[in-house]
Order: C-alpha cells, then structure tokens, then sequence
C-alpha cells in the first residue's frame, strides 16, 4: 500500500513472524544457540518462555529451518489440544503420515514405528511445540513419554517447548517435576531496550531496500520505544500504521507527531509520554509562590493532602500458600504416566427396572453351611412304623445263622411282598445284636469294609455283604409305601 510511496521493495513490518527479517538481538540470539546446541547434542528439551510478542514463534520457525535438513520437523502451532489422540494425530499430520480412522493406541505405534532408525534416513523428529502453556498437565506427560524414545545411544525425539510465564509455573508443579528434570534448557525473552528498538527498526526498512535514517527521525525512534515499551509486536503494528498515514497524508519523513498519531489510532488512547508544550508559550524552570513581604494572614491557606496509603506486603509464609494454591488449580484431574489409561467417551444408554424382567426358570441353589434338617425339611421320610417292622423283622432272625437266608419268613411275605426265587438267593447276611460282644464286633468290621448299619432302640443289624443294588431300593419303597 506505501511500498511504492517510499521506494520499498516489500512490506518491512508484517504482521506475521517472518525469518527473512530475523534481527538477531541480544536475548534472542543468546536463546537461539542455547537451543541450537541443546538439539544438536541431544541434551534433552529445550524451554522458551516469554511475554506476549517477543519473538517465540519466530524463534521456533528459526530452529526448524536450521535442522530441517537433519531431522523430520514438527511445528505445533495451530490450536489448543485437548486430547492425546489429538496431539498424536497432529504430530503425524506435520509429518505427512495417515492419521484418520485410528485409536490412541494406533496413532502411537505409527508414530514409534515412523521414529525406528532406518539406514540413510533422518536423526530422528524435532518437535517444536508452540503455545505449549495452552496444554493439559497429562498432554506435557505424553511429550515427556514420547521424548523417551532412544536408539544407539541417541535420543529419537527432540523437543522444544515454547509459551508463556504460565509454562514454567507448570513445571514448578511436582506432577511434572520428571519432565522438569529433563529440561536442559531454560530461555527466557525479553522485550528490547531503547538502542535495540531503533536498530531493529532501521534493520527492518534496509531489507525492505529503503534508508531507516532518511525515513524515520531520531526523536520518532525515542517515541516509538516510549509507545511499545520495546515490544517487537507493538512496533511492528506502530511503525506499519505509521507508514500507512504518512502515506496518506503525504509525508516522506516519519516525526514523534506522526508515531503518537499512529499510537493513538491503533489504541484509541493518548501515547504513553508527556506531549510537548505549545509552540508560543514561555518556557520557565521557576515555579513562584509568592512575594516574601506578604504577611502572614494573606498567605493562602495549606491545602491538606493525604497520607500515602501502605502497601500490605504479604509475609513468606503467605506467599508460599499462594503460589501453592495457584497450583492446586491447574489441572487437578491429572494423573502422572501409568495411571493414566485411553481417553473414551463413555456413552451410558437409559435402560428400565433390571429387576422386571421375566425368568424363564429358577434355580434353587443349597447353602452348604445350613443344617440337614434345613436342606431336607421338605422331603419325604421312613415313619417309625416302618422302621419298627423292619427291626421286628431283623430281630426274629438267627444270628447265629451262617447258612444264607433264602427268604424272609410268611409272617412278612405279604408285608415286604418279596417273592421267593430259589434259583437266586439273597446275600449272605452276618446279624448281630446289641448284646453281641465288642470283639465280635471288631471282627464283623474288620471283614468287610461295605457294611451297612441299621440301628434301633432293640435290635442292631450289621450286614458284611451289601444287596444288589435293585432290591434294595424295591426294598425301601415297600416300605415307605406302607
């Protein structure tokens, strides 16, 4: 718009960082190696921090065209990132890789295995993270768990973080106090100081191919520093818009009237230096008070003015519990690396009653600490006359008897409706009574070890041989069916 005005081949004040007009200041450049070396070595993560508008971003653009040739650089400066998945998508988008359509766990091993040294390939990845105090506590873990990543003795993963004062209050706090151990450089910017911002200014019109001392007046350089307090930013803006005006209003030389005009206009507040008396008005060093032969009662009366408040200085204690509780306020859902599991959107649907809904069947599941009479209390048993039957019918028999027993006697044919088959006789049956003695006791138990034992209030059966199986239980249901 006024390159033509001014004989200038291009725009010398742009808004965005541009390297071709780096101006290597004290404090920068002293950043710039700091950071040059740390990559280099491999020393670990470099910091830069910084007030708005010295110079960051220009700085990170600076490093990644320096090792653009030795290392497959990343340049994260787009946006705020919420997510791992979103940082890992965003570090294999500058990479030119795939990243749609994957989990977190995907885009990690393509990421791993892109890193995996290759002969003839790169030294590993520059990762320049730009704006990095806009990122959670557990995105900075995940930088730090990425950054681990070594080959041969040689880190796979550089990185360098840039942001605000916020960053390093950050890494004060102890859940990155690992990453903060890690960091092998510390750069802080700061803005310029009076003689920087003039030479910035004229080093900015020599390479947009004007003369700086033709164009801008020695007093238009003191006002721009009292404007933008040496902010690279804020003279940019200042110095641009003054052009633009001067272009305007046709004027080759830039004054102190011309950037205060420029100040204001961007602003819309009156520059931050006193304005120059009017031109005409006497000026005088001498403030006059009055004659010394007035007398007293003429003199004007003192005018009261206020005592100065005092400013409350908070004690050392209490700025400790500021600065923790401070702390206490960022990110306080954070958990350090191995507690930290995938990021999920948990998506619960409505459901109704789980308790309304309809069995098909029931089970009926036995306790195995209840009682005997608890688990059987509702099955059907042996009634005692029963039981009485078959002692009467024990009792009238030999005990003596070895010979096996054929069949029960008459009495009880009709009774245990047994019939007799003489082709196939019943077990041998060995009875004892209670009187029996302890010994042929012993020996009855010893013969066999399949013994069944019917016990009464009478009369006590052990038998030495078990009967079939079949005949027993036909032998019992006769019974219980009276």
């Amino acid at each position: 718009m006024y390159e033509a005005f001014f004989n200038l081949s291009s725009r010398p004040f742009a808004a965005a960082p541009r390297t071709d007009c780096y101006f290597p200041s004290t404090v920068v450049e002293n950043a710039r190696k700091s950071l040059s070396r740390c990559i280099d070595r491999g020393e670990g993560p470099g910091l830069i921090v910084g007030p708005a508008g010295t110079g960051k971003t220009l700085l990170c653009q600076m490093l990644a065209e320096e090792f653009a040739g030795r290392f497959a650089v990343a340049l994260l400066s787009s946006g705020r990132l919420a997510t791992r998945q979103a940082l890992l998508q965003a570090i294999l988008y500058e990479l030119r890789r795939p990243y749609r359509g994957m989990d977190e766990g995907e885009l990690r091993l393509l990421l791993l295995d892109y890193l995996e040294p290759v002969a003839g390939g790169n030294d590993g990845l520059l990762l320049l993270i730009d704006e990095a105090h806009t990122l959670p506590l557990r995105l900075l873990e995940e930088v730090r768990m990425i950054s681990n990543l070594v080959r041969a003795g040689q880190p796979r993963v550089r990185v360098v973080l840039a942001g605000s004062s916020t960053l390093e209050e950050r890494f004060a706090s102890p859940k990155l106090q690992s990453f903060s151990q890690r960091l092998a450089a510390r750069c802080y910017l700061e803005s310029l100081d009076c003689v920087e911002t003039a030479e910035y200014v004229r080093a900015q019109i020599r390479s947009a191919g004007g003369n700086a001392s033709h164009l801008f007046r020695d007093e238009a350089m003191s006002s721009i520093y009292r404007a933008t307090d040496g902010i690279p930013r804020l003279i940019n803006q200042v110095c641009d818009h003054a052009l633009i005006l001067a272009s305007l209003g046709g004027l080759e030389q830039i004054n102190s009237e011309a950037i205060e005009e420029s100040w204001a206009d961007l602003q819309q507040l009156p520059g931050p230096w006193s304005t120059a008396p009017k031109v005409g008005a006497p000026a005088s060093a001498v403030v006059e008070f009055g004659g010394l032969d007035e007398s007293p009662d003429e003199m004007p009366e003192a005018i009261p003015f206020p005592a100065a408040p005092k400013l409350a200085v908070p004690t050392p204690e209490e700025q400790l519990a500021i600065i923790e509780e401070h702390l206490a306020r960022i990110d306080e859902d954070f958990e350090p690396a191995g507690s930290i599991g995938t990021e999920v959107e948990l998506d619960f649907p409505e459901f109704g009653d789980p308790f309304a809904e309809d069995f098909a069947e029931e089970e009926v599941i036995l306790e195995r600490y209840n009682s005997d009479a608890e688990m059987f209390a509702g099955l059907q048993r042996v009634s005692p006359r029963d039981g009485l039957t078959l002692s009467a019918l024990l009792g009238s028999l030999d005990v003596n008897l070895p010979q096996p027993v054929t069949a029960p006697p008459a009495v009880f044919a009709d009774r245990l409706d047994v019939v007799s088959r003489p082709a196939e006789p019943l077990p041998q049956l060995v009875l004892s009574s209670p009187r029996s003695s302890l010994a042929d006791g012993a020996k009855l138990a010893a013969a066999d070890e399949g013994l069944i034992v019917i016990e009464d209030d009478a009369v006590a059966c052990v038998a030495t041989a078990r009967p079939p199986r079949l005949e027993y239980g036909q032998l019992f249901a006769k019974l219980r069916r009276g």
